[in-house]
């Protein structure tokens, strides 16, 4: 006798032609395991550069190659079960030793782990480190992207770009989340997705909770089919920053707005993100982030290759609403950015090159030479 997965005994399988006689081959066959477990990743490597401003040597300085991602990640199932997990790292993490300074290297940081337990198809927990889901720009995977880097309100003003400045990308958060574990149908075409998050709300990679004080982001979706997506978030995070003893509180309240139209070749995105920060502790005014765009391509499919030209108008102002304080202008830190570019995907083979010219507009007492040529590859496996 042999012994399945589960440690019971079986009896050897018999030839079906002879029963007396058992069959070799199906002696051989192990019962299925409920676990189904697969290896995925991508890597991507471009090469950017940046125009020179003759005025800043943190600008256009140091152009050359980039590497962007080296993602490795390890997923799987228990169908029987209806349990999930992910546990995905990023070999490419930059890290940086100062603002409006190239200088910094590359490090191996976790990205996602997380478990997901789903008794029905309309509800689902999934409990670790993942994506917030709050905005359709920060959502959607990178093979997915129509350019080679996200919009610069949602990314921010990186180094190297111009003058540094963070965006309103609220990237992974370590929590709790409630929501389907597919978009729920009302009939027709249209369906319904919902997310609900409680979160520590200081990012990826922390030990503990900056304050005990948990955050809470939620989103809403409704789909017509795979042509239309309509989505709106909020957030709420009473954060804590500083070094012990001395402690501030921020609070962010924020909101997104998106619809993402694919049909017939074209594929078009619009966004709004809005997020205000008070600041308790030392009373001083608010800081108001907002940031929106909109983008529009379609795609030639030609022998062998999916041709996509695209063109992007984003507008990123970090301290929108405030006008002047102290003989500062702050709508001189809004930033507008066109990119033109093209996306080049194979049919078959799972590789993907896009390549963007960036037009920057800053207002005249920040303006900066600083228009962008962008080169980037990715492999997904």
């Amino acid at each position: 006798m042999r012994k399945t997965r589960d440690g019971k005994k079986s009896e050897p399988a018999k030839d079906p032609n002879n029963p007396e006689k058992v069959d070799p081959k199906a002696a051989k066959e192990e019962p299925k395991s409920p676990w189904e477990v697969g290896v995925y990743g991508y890597v991507r490597a471009g090469y950017e550069n940046v125009q020179k401003d003759s005025r800043y040597n943190f600008v256009g300085r140091n152009n050359g190659f980039i590497l962007e991602s080296a993602r490795v990640g390890l997923e799987g199932g228990n169908t029987d079960y209806h349990v999930s997990f992910r546990i995905a790292a990023e070999g490419a993490s930059d890290i940086q030793q100062g603002v409006n300074t190239p200088l910094g290297y590359l490090d191996f940081r976790l990205r996602d782990a997380f478990i997901r337990y789903d008794p029905m198809p309309f509800i689902g927990i999934q409990l670790g480190q993942f994506k917030a889901a709050f905005a359709e720009e920060e959502l959607r995977g990178t093979q997915d992207m129509l350019f080679a880097t996200r919009a610069v309100g949602q990314e921010g003003v990186l180094v190297g770009r111009g003058f540094q400045q963070a965006g309103v990308a609220l990237d992974r958060q370590l929590g709790v989340m409630l929501s389907p574990a597919k978009p729920i149908k009302l009939g027709g075409e249209l369906q319904v997705a919902y997310y609900a998050m409680l979160m520590n709300g200081n990012g990826a990679n922390q030990m503990l909770d900056d304050n005990s004080k948990v955050g809470f982001i939620g989103r809403l979706e409704l789909n017509y089919g795979s042509y239309v997506r309509l989505g709106g978030g909020m957030v709420y995070n009473p954060r804590t920053v500083g070094i012990a003893p001395s402690f501030y509180d921020e609070d962010d309240l924020g909101f997104s707005a998106d619809v993402a139209v694919k049909v017939k070749g074209f594929e078009a995105l619009g966004q709004f993100v809005q997020i205000k920060t008070t600041f308790p502790t030392v009373g001083s005014a608010a800081q108001t982030k907002q940031a929106y765009h909109a983008q529009l391509g379609y795609t030639f499919e030609a022998p062998y290759i999916h041709i996509t030209p695209g063109y992007r108008y984003a507008h990123y102002h970090p301290w929108a609403g405030t006008g002047s304080s102290a003989g500062l202008d702050y709508d001189a830190f809004k930033v507008d950015y066109h990119t033109v570019g093209v996306r080049l995907r194979g049919e078959r083979l799972p590789l993907a090159l896009w390549l963007n010219y960036t037009f920057t507009v800053e207002p005249a007492a920040r303006a900066l030479d600083n228009n962008r040529f962008e080169a980037m590859a990715q492999v997904v496996f």
